[in-house]
């Protein structure tokens, strides 16, 4: 199917979109919707949201407390995904402190902590995500990518994919399973799959309705306006090279197309998702210890294959 025309596949998949009783999207942050909010808009009055985390890692950039900010996040997604057709009774907050996170995944790397010591607060993720997805017997989940790009987003697409296996287990049924590219290489590639990747591509091009509610879910996060700023200079560099090659040449142009796709078989969840490990979460650090696939997140990734808990 890698070779199909991408925007054939989203057709198709369109055709067969109310074949899904419960779809749910399951992510890592508030916001992590965007990147697919035309998506979320098509899915039918069954779809869910979940999310991990409440958001509050970049409290630093406000006058807020973690806690306080994270309240403010979880607010604004409500907002955001107001504008996709779920309402509060469809959204789960799992609530973990992304300070939290950053700070046990720093100090895997750093030595001072072992994979032992952090196994019980990645446990209760683990768990959380578990007992959400059985709960909510999705029969299609679309879940960040694995791609290296930020941690969270990592963790969030394996211990989704531990979930699955667990409700097949419990119902002999498999949902199936959809990642969403959000950003790598900080966010020069973003919202896409790299050019290299071999997996199946999934494009959709949204109308003008559908754009004008993504743009609104947006704008439900003033908290993220910086987040925002940098995408924008991005968009800036990939509207120049648009002229030249028929490619999108402004950012209301390149939000307009979405892409996705099925998660490939035989994912290695313990290879390095990049050539270096440097190119792994750039610059990403906890109080200044460095957060790294290779010392932070596959010890993780690790454990729970052995033993899933």
């Amino acid at each position: 199917m890698a070779g199909i025309n991408p925007y054939q596949l989203g057709d198709q998949l369109m055709e067969r979109l109310a074949g899904f009783k419960n779809p749910l999207f399951l992510l890592a942050h508030h916001d992590d919707e965007i990147p697919t909010g035309g998506l979320l808009q098509r899915m039918g009055p069954g779809k869910q949201v979940a999310w991990v985390t409440n958001s509050d890692g970049l409290y630093f950039e406000s006058d807020k407390t973690p806690a306080e900010y994270g309240v403010l996040r979880t607010a604004e997604g409500l907002a955001s995904v107001a504008n996709a057709g779920v309402g509060p009774e469809a959204v789960t907050n799992l609530g973990f402190s992304e300070v939290e996170i950053y700070r046990q995944l720093s100090q895997l790397h750093s030595g001072a902590s072992t994979m032992d010591q952090a196994r019980p607060f990645f446990q209760a993720i683990r768990d959380r995500v578990r007992d959400t997805v059985l709960a909510l017997k999705p029969d299609a989940v679309f879940t960040l990518a694995w791609q290296g790009g930020q941690p969270e987003h990592d963790l969030t697409h394996f211990f989704t994919m531990l979930a699955l296996k667990d409700l097949e287990a419990a119902t002999g049924k498999r949902p199936e399973f959809f990642h969403m590219p959000a950003y790598e290489y900080t966010i020069l590639v973003a919202m896409r799959f790299h050019p290299l990747y071999r997996g199946t591509r999934i494009r959709l091009r949204l109308t003008a309705d559908e754009l004008a509610n993504k743009m609104q879910m947006m704008q439900a996060y003033p908290s993220q306006i910086r987040l925002f700023t940098d995408f924008s200079k991005v968009f800036g560099i990939i509207g120049k090279m648009g002229y030249l090659t028929g490619g999108p040449k402004n950012a209301e142009q390149f939000v307009t197309i979405e892409e996705f796709g099925p998660v490939p078989e035989g994912l290695d969840y313990t290879a390095k998702p990049h050539l270096f490990d440097y190119f792994t979460y750039m610059f990403d650090d906890f109080e200044g210890v460095p957060v790294r696939f290779l010392t932070s997140v596959r010890p993780i990734v690790a454990a729970f294959l052995a033993n899933p808990g």
